[in-house]
């Protein structure tokens, strides 16, 4: 990871930004493989006949290999040669890539979500369609579409297995179909990752007392229990924050019958109006040696167990615990992913002297914070700080990358 952070500085001028930055690390390792395969497909151009573009499409969101597809354009599928994009007359744009998918008539009106990026890759800019992962598979007409004698056909299910689409002409092998329908009903994921997926959909959960459980699938449970650790009893920084400072912990734990496959803290905050999973600690070190922190962060990452669980328990009808919440992630970071969190933690002890200067123009003076001593009411003071120039340096980071 130190290797990648450093690599984030040097490559800081890459046109596309963070997300671009771990995406081109993957091409590349994709052209030097030369070779196509499950979830990737080199085209040395644009296609100049729609149908094919649209089942090329169909075929990537209906992969085996359960995660997001790459069409990379500009790149030779024989000599994987990189010879880019710029001067192809059928280059499109993003917004024409799902205005070209939301008129064709999906089942269900559910079509492949997509995301067009641009790489600089040896003085050549690549387009990369990214096809997104999902559970909606499979993905198929319920009206032909067809363009210059190729023809998309109704309720035939394509998908790629290995470097091969299924023929155009052609439905998929019904292993490669069977196993499209248990995706999309999750059965092909392990119960912690069927629970996980399930959280989403709110109105799937019922509650008695302190317990949850899935309507569809009951031996799935979530418990809310009493905490008996004693030396959880100090409220966190975060929880002065709010208009009520007490905090009470309690157990959460997730149980596919009977087996436990998550347990974790929840703090009830601001007087019980909110409830959340405990966030994770991070630091920021500006010396040489990363020995000791020299500031310390709370943070969640929105693939986690605990922010899925952190959305779950949450109330947007609830106007008192959704004011609670933006104060809440006013000291608290998310970020999208753990790539995200470290490149910002890199970046941040890279400009480190803006930070420490914000830290301490900070003006905001927290008079109100009541704590046992001067040095508890210090330290509280100190994390607030620290997480609003960090959230403050996170929105910054975001708009230049």
């Amino acid at each position: 990871m130190i290797r990648q952070r450093n690599r984030y500085f040097n490559d800081n001028h890459m046109k596309g930004g963070l997300m671009s930055l771990e995406l081109r690390d993957e091409v590349l390792m994709l052209i030097d493989s030369k070779r196509e395969d499950d979830y990737w497909d080199f085209k040395v151009k644009y296609h100049t006949n729609s149908a094919d573009l649209l089942h090329d499409i169909i075929c990537m969101a209906n992969n085996r290999v359960d995660r997001d597809a790459y069409i990379i354009f500009g790149i030779v599928d024989r000599t994987y040669e990189v010879v880019g994009v710029r001067n192809d007359e059928s280059r499109k744009t993003q917004q024409q890539m799902i205005d070209f998918l939301k008129d064709k008539k999906f089942v269900s009106g559910i079509r492949p979500k997509v995301e067009l990026r641009s790489l600089m890759i040896s003085g050549q800019e690549i387009d990369v369609l990214i096809i997104k992962n999902s559970t909606d598979t499979p993905y198929y007409l319920t009206e032909d579409y067809q363009d210059q004698g190729r023809r998309v056909r109704a309720n035939f299910i394509y998908t790629r297995v290995g470097d091969t689409n299924t023929d155009i002409n052609k439905s998929a092998d019904i292993n490669n179909v069977e196993y499209l329908w248990k995706k999309r009903f999750l059965l092909t994921r392990s119960p912690f990752e069927q629970v996980m997926k399930r959280l989403a959909n709110k109105s799937e959960w019922k509650r008695d007392d302190d317990t949850y459980y899935n309507v569809y699938n009951p031996e799935f449970t979530i418990t809310i229990s009493d905490d008996d650790d004693e030396a959880r009893g100090r409220s966190e920084f975060y929880a002065y924050t709010l208009t009520d400072s007490s905090t009470t912990y309690r157990n959460i734990s997730i149980k596919y019958f009977g087996t436990q496959l998550y347990s974790g803290v929840v703090a009830l905050l601001d007087g019980a109006r909110y409830c959340t999973p405990t966030p994770d600690w991070g630091f920021l070190f500006f010396g040489k040696h990363r020995i000791d922190p020299d500031y310390s962060l709370k943070y969640f990452t929105k693939n986690s167990p605990s922010y899925k669980l952190n959305e779950f328990l949450f109330n947007d009808d609830d106007q008192e615990a959704s004011f609670a919440r933006r104060r809440f992630f006013g000291v608290v970071l998310l970020f999208e992913s753990d790539f995200e969190k470290d490149a910002f933690l890199a970046y941040v002890e890279h400009e480190k002297n803006v930070f420490i200067h914000k830290f301490n123009s900070h003006a905001r003076e927290f008079s109100w914070i009541e704590a046992d001593t001067e040095k508890h009411r210090e330290y509280i003071v100190s994390r607030l700080k620290t997480g609003e120039v960090l959230n403050q340096m996170l929105s910054d980071f975001r708009s230049i990358h």
